[in-house]
């Protein structure tokens, strides 16, 4: 690929500063008891939104191209196939974020069979949660067995799934005290055993009901990142395998340079807020909103105002001057955190990130060598009968 068509790639990477992600708590029930949850509090309540508010928020959100499920376990909101299409197709939203803890496969793939049938211009990461060997997961979740569902669930996703390419099959893992030294033996066994896409690792982050699980050494987190990279360089040769030459080096780049981006501010901020090296702009170009209608520029700052104030409409409550206020408030606050989920929504929007970190990132994960094949021998998974 020349200097021409990378700065001409890069042109087009710039995404103009406006909304874009709407992050969306659709139900608050859950079947965890998840030790790393900062969502804990507001678990099981009865005030979800009904489905004709969310349709009132579809009918006043401004167009945007991604979607943020989260909860509560998402899948338990029996309308969330139906509420995804809606913003399909009244928002022009063109990818979903759908994290699951993999215990209700049925309600799971008939969300996933009715958005493949409805939605041909959606691209779905399906992402399931695994936070440790199978002792470890359970004792976190809080769910007896919850490691040996979620692994059979993934691979009935395998089975049905296989070869569509507008679903990408994830692992979500938190990185905690209690399972970092098993981490890089996990990520083996699912890249060995299966045919994910990917598998993503954050270091804990919020208000946790246990607040020991946030104890992970800050030498023992970058030795970790360092090596888990052979695991997403193994990921990274098969996602882009069928891309023409010349492609397939630029999303390896930035496939990769994203995911040491990531971890370097994660490094970073773990101890103490550090700059990052763009601007926060949530608030700005996503919104945050909880299962009641509360709404929030970010999952970690406070409350901003209630829709139910402004009848439901994200227009109005984008532009008040409470959201102008909090977007403000932001940077003043040095409010830098370890959340990739607005790491990345904010990256998009900086040039010079797209342009020098991201590539940087590339080489700098290079130069730190590694290879799977030098890590610790793999073992089996056990998995208690």
């Amino acid at each position: 690929m020349g200097a021409g068509e990378y700065f001409r790639i890069i042109r087009e990477r710039r995404l103009e500063r406006r909304f874009h992600s709407l992050f969306l708590f659709v139900t608050s029930r859950c079947n965890s008891l998840c030790r790393t949850c900062f969502y804990f509090d507001q678990l099981n309540s009865p005030d979800d939104l009904t489905f004709d508010q969310i349709a009132r928020l579809s009918a006043t959100a401004p167009p945007f191209r991604k979607l943020w499920i989260s909860g509560g376990e998402p899948v338990m909101r029996e309308e969330l196939a139906e509420i995804v299409e809606m913003f399909v197709e009244r928002n022009g939203v063109r990818n979903l974020n759908l994290p699951t803890n993999g215990l209700l496969p049925k309600k799971i793939f008939r969300t996933i069979d009715h958005l493949l049938g409805r939605c041909p211009d959606l691209s779905i990461d399906l992402n399931f949660s695994l936070d440790g060997l199978a002792n470890t997961h359970d004792a976190i979740r809080r769910v007896p067995n919850n490691f040996r569902t979620t692994l059979a669930t993934i691979e009935e996703a395998e089975r049905r799934y296989e070869g569509r390419p507008r679903l990408r099959r994830n692992v979500a893992t938190v990185i905690t005290r209690e399972n970092y030294q098993e981490l890089v033996e996990l990520g083996r066994r699912l890249l060995e055993g299966g045919d994910l896409d990917g598998q993503y690792f954050e270091i804990i982050r919020g208000y946790a009901p246990d607040g020991t699980l946030k104890a992970v050494p800050l030498e023992e987190l970058r030795a970790l990142h360092r090596r888990l990279m052979p695991l997403h360089r193994r990921y990274a040769a098969e996602l882009f395998a069928h891309l023409p030459w010349g492609i397939r080096q630029f999303a390896t780049v930035y496939y990769l340079g994203n995911i040491r981006l990531h971890y370097e501010l994660h490094e970073e901020c773990l101890e103490r807020p550090r700059p990052w090296p763009m601007p926060c702009t949530a608030g700005e170009t996503s919104i945050v909103i909880d299962h009641n209608g509360v709404f929030r520029a970010c999952e970690l700052r406070g409350i901003v105002g209630r829709l139910q104030d402004y009848n439901f409409d994200v227009s109005t409550a984008l532009r008040s001057p409470a959201m102008s206020a909090e977007v403000a408030d932001i940077p003043r606050a040095g409010c830098w955190c370890t959340h990739s989920c607005f790491i990345q929504d904010s990256s998009k929007f900086s040039p010079r990130v797209q342009l020098f970190h991201i590539p940087w990132m590339f080489v700098r994960q290079l130069l730190e060598g590694g290879s799977l094949e030098a890590l610790e021998p793999y073992r089996a998974l056990e998995i208690p009968g």
